[in-house]
């Protein structure tokens, strides 16, 4: 029987718009499609295969099916690209229930049966025993890595289908429904209650060891603990290290330049900081000539514009890339007397305090408070006041 590598079938190469249903079914029959007895409602196996039954094949008549196909053979030969869910081997239904192929329009059918607004029925293939026996030999390679996965692609369904055909295939009735078929509603409900409550996380107080864990995981934690960590899912809290001393100068750090193969080449500040931190001279101490050291103002702490300028030249006469040019300055016998004291950190603000306080005017000068002596005043009786008079607080 002839298929294509989608597993869908084959018209007859010489099968045009002359032939009739005779035409039809003698060339299917000379290419072994069915046999001198078989008729068109037995080119899909239909009433052969005890696990499929075909809604379409027991509706329509010899007449109907023949229709259906030649708009298929017409599709076919003109390369129309059909969906990954085409088929008319699928089981069908639309809005939920059986197709109904009682129509008197050839296209309708077909269309019906290509798919078109029309879902595969998997409720069908995972009810049916026989499809359901076939997840253990499909595996995970088709998505069933739990054997009651239900069907939700025709690749499966074609693989499963191919597997029932497959020489000397048998299967046991009581294995798949213990083991194969699809979890129920509730059953589902409660995978999702499980997953939504089981515990994801494991931390042991005693190693401070923090395990992972899959949510649909069912078996014992010991179990669990012992495989993630023997998988390298999880993460142990440590004391923090000692406080490490970071480099940090003062400017802006120097923009890294690239060739056209992303190689990283000597740019402007590269020498400097090569300096800073290869040799231990002072970042901050940049002067025009330092590099005769017979030289009274030679400063053995200072970096030399000159000395900058010498080593720029150098890697672009003899094209050292940046990290030639770091292995020429490391290798020098002044930076085996230094200790590289790490990478450069940048701050931009250093200086910027010192520069803002020579900017505001001087503080005024104090002001003493002042001397404030109160008189205590005796008092007296007026001179002009009877002796006899009596003044209240006097």
């Amino acid at each position: 029987m002839g298929y294509d590598s989608r597993g869908n079938w084959q018209p007859p190469a010489e099968w045009n718009s002359s032939w009739d249903q005779d035409d039809l079914l003698d060339a299917l029959r000379k290419r072994g499609d069915i046999t001198d007895k078989e008729m068109l409602q037995d080119l899909f196996d239909s009433g052969k295969d005890k696990w499929e039954s075909q809604d379409w094949e027991q509706q329509l008549n010899e007449r109907e099916r023949f229709e259906v196909l030649d708009l298929y053979r017409q599709d076919y030969q003109a390369g129309r690209g059909f969906d990954d869910d085409w088929g008319i081997q699928f089981e069908r239904e639309q809005g939920g229930g059986d197709l109904d192929l009682d129509e008197t329009s050839a296209q309708d059918r077909y269309r019906m049966l290509l798919g078109d607004g029309y879902d595969i029925d998997y409720a069908h293939y995972n009810n049916n025993l026989a499809y359901r026996s076939t997840v253990d030999k499909l595996g995970k390679e088709y998505g069933f890595s739990d054997l009651r996965t239900d069907f939700s692609t025709p690749r499966q369904i074609r693989a499963a289908k191919a597997v029932l055909e497959s020489s000397g295939y048998d299967w046991d009735e009581h294995w798949v429904k213990n083991n194969a078929m699809p979890y129920s509603n509730d059953e589902v409900q409660q995978l999702e209650d499980f997953k939504k409550f089981n515990q994801t996380r494991h931390f042991d107080p005693e190693t401070n060891i923090t395990t992972y864990i899959g949510s649909g995981d069912s078996r014992s934690l010991s179990t669990k603990l012992y495989e993630a960590r023997a998988a390298g899912n999880y993460k142990q809290l440590t004391e923090p290290g000692a406080p490490q001393w970071l480099n940090v100068v003062a400017g802006d750090a120097p923009t890294e330049a690239y060739n056209s193969e992303g190689t990283r080449m000597v740019a402007d500040g590269d020498v400097r900081a090569m300096y800073t931190r290869y040799l231990g001279r002072d970042h901050g101490k940049l002067v025009d000539t330092n590099i005769d050291p017979t030289d009274p103002s030679h400063d053995a702490t200072a970096i030399g514009k000159d000395e900058i300028a010498y080593w720029e030249q150098s890697a672009l006469d003899n094209q050292w890339t940046y990290d030639d040019l770091v292995s020429q300055i490391k290798g020098s016998t002044e930076a085996s007397k230094n200790i590289d004291r790490g990478k450069l950190f940048y701050n931009t603000n250093a200086g910027k305090e010192a520069e803002i306080r020579g900017k505001l005017t001087a503080e005024p000068d104090q002001l003493n408070p002042p001397d404030l002596t109160i008189r205590k005043v005796a008092v007296k009786r007026p001179t002009n006041i009877p002796s006899n008079w009596q003044v209240p607080g006097v």
